[in-house]
């Protein structure tokens, strides 16, 4: 209503001013005052017409005065930076799956994508936008958790820049993103239900046809109301010796799917003696324990498991024919320094030398360490002490648990003689907080002990055979 009325003086007034002239231009005379109409709070649309305390004055209309950082909008103060309907000036409204930012309408990206040209990247896999928009990765890498990387080695594939070996791996199993189900595992590229040793798939399901009551002796032949099934057939009673676990016969002290008690299952890779679980060794193996070893080469075991008639040689000895020997060691140990961001050049020709006159005949023990980790870590079985020396001295790859840990030998670099070893479980790849030198890489991604594995801090790696 304020401004219609005010529209209406100022016509007045027009007129009456038109007549007297005494102001110029734009301006009007109110009680002897020239004043712009269309702006004056105190004159707004005609003269006289004051705005109420917080409004201005706007083309003759009192409004509300829009603080700093707002453009005024159909009578509303608006952000044009972050107005959704009103982005970047007034009436401009974004559409569906986008968002008003600085002024613009982008792509409202989920959580961890980043707006790279107008398109919702995620910048810790896009090889094309690595770690940040429109860094690329050079040709032959993968963007890896935000940093370019090399490729994957064979035969692992890139999965999303993540390397992964599709024959085998459980998230991966066939293609990239093919993930296997719970109790399944990945074999030769196929997710398949997993069976211990002595079971049988039967629809689905591992049973053993010579207990279960609803597949005994083959798959879905059940037996009949108060019939047990003892070795595939039923019977029934269960013989002596044996107990009866829902319909099916189990000898509790070997059973390892009822050890000791019925559904007392054994954990992987364990067997039920006595009605204990306990690891499974094949000969000349022996549990040791919770651990398969050979007393009569374990430095750890030798001569029987440590504390049960057998012992722990010293740093130096060997277990020879289960009997603790004095050996010599005649392998140099490899030491050097290494500098962040720097490619290293003597350190690969160190490596290779050492590597080539690399001897362990007589050593029994394999220690990784350096400056963020003096102590280290270490294999103490000789065969493969002795299997990882020769395959850093023949060139050759491999791979052997020790100590809890996958040792592995492997190429990672631009040359042939680029050979790496790893107590990481894997080759050619940026673990955190892991173990593993490669001095030829040709980059600055050569390793390290105990720290980040690609472009990790300033330190001496060593390693020693003894």
């Amino acid at each position: 209503m304020r401004g219609w009325m005010g529209a209406t003086v100022i016509a007045v007034t027009l007129a009456g001013c038109a007549e007297s002239g005494t102001c110029p231009g734009y301006l009007w005379d109110c009680m002897g005052l020239c004043v712009n109409l269309a702006t004056d709070p105190g004159n707004c649309g005609g003269c006289g017409l004051a705005c109420a305390r917080g409004e201005a004055c706007i083309e003759g209309v009192c409004t509300f005065e829009c603080q700093e950082g707002h453009t005024l909008c159909s009578g509303t103060c608006r952000d044009l930076q972050g107005d959704q309907y009103n982005c970047g000036s007034c009436g401009v409204a974004c559409s569906e799956g986008f968002v008003c930012s600085g002024g613009s309408c982008t792509p409202d990206c989920p959580e961890g994508y980043t707006v790279c040209e107008g398109i919702c990247r995620d910048i810790q896999n896009n090889p094309s936008h690595c770690g940040s928009c429109g860094n690329p990765c050079s040709p032959g890498e993968v963007c890896h958790l935000g940093s370019c990387t090399f490729a994957c080695p064979a035969p692992y594939i890139d999965c999303s820049g993540s390397c992964a070996d599709l024959s085998t791996d459980h998230t991966n199993c066939g293609s990239c993103g093919t993930a296997c189900g719970a109790g399944e595992v990945c074999s030769g590229g196929t997710c398949a239900t997993s069976c211990y040793e002595g079971l049988n798939m039967c629809s689905g399901v591992c049973v053993d046809l010579m207990r279960d009551p609803t597949n005994c002796g083959s798959c879905g032949r059940s037996c009949a109301t108060g019939e047990f099934c003892y070795d595939g057939d039923c019977t029934a009673a269960c013989p002596g010796g044996f107990t009866d676990c829902s319909g099916s016969c189990h000898d509790l002290t070997s059973d390892r799917l009822h050890c000791g008690g019925c559904d007392a299952p054994c954990a992987d890779g364990e067997v039920c003696a006595g009605s204990t679980c306990e690891p499974t060794c094949e000969s000349p193996l022996v549990a040791c324990s919770g651990t398969c070893s050979d007393t009569q080469s374990d430095p750890e075991n030798c001569g029987g498991c440590a504390g049960s008639g057998g012992i722990a040689c010293a740093r130096g000895e060997a277990c020879v024919a289960g009997v603790c020997e004095a050996v010599l060691c005649p392998a140099p140990r490899y030491s050097d320094s290494f500098t962040s961001g720097v490619t290293p050049t003597t350190q690969c020709t160190s490596w290779n030398t050492w590597r080539s006159a690399l001897d362990a005949t007589g050593c029994s023990a394999l220690t990784l360490s350096g400056t963020y980790d003096t102590t280290g870590i270490s294999c103490t079985d000789t065969t493969v002490v002795r299997a990882i020396a020769d395959a850093l001295r023949v060139g050759t790859a491999g791979s052997w648990s020790c100590g809890g840990r996958t040792w592995q030998v492997g190429l990672c670099g631009v040359s042939t003689g680029s050979w790496e070893l790893s107590a990481a479980g894997s080759i050619c790849s940026c673990p955190s907080a892991q173990y593993l030198v490669r001095p030829c890489i040709g980059n600055m991604n050569w390793g390290g002990i105990n720290t980040a594995t690609c472009s990790g801090p300033t330190q001496t790696m060593t390693v020693e055979f003894y």
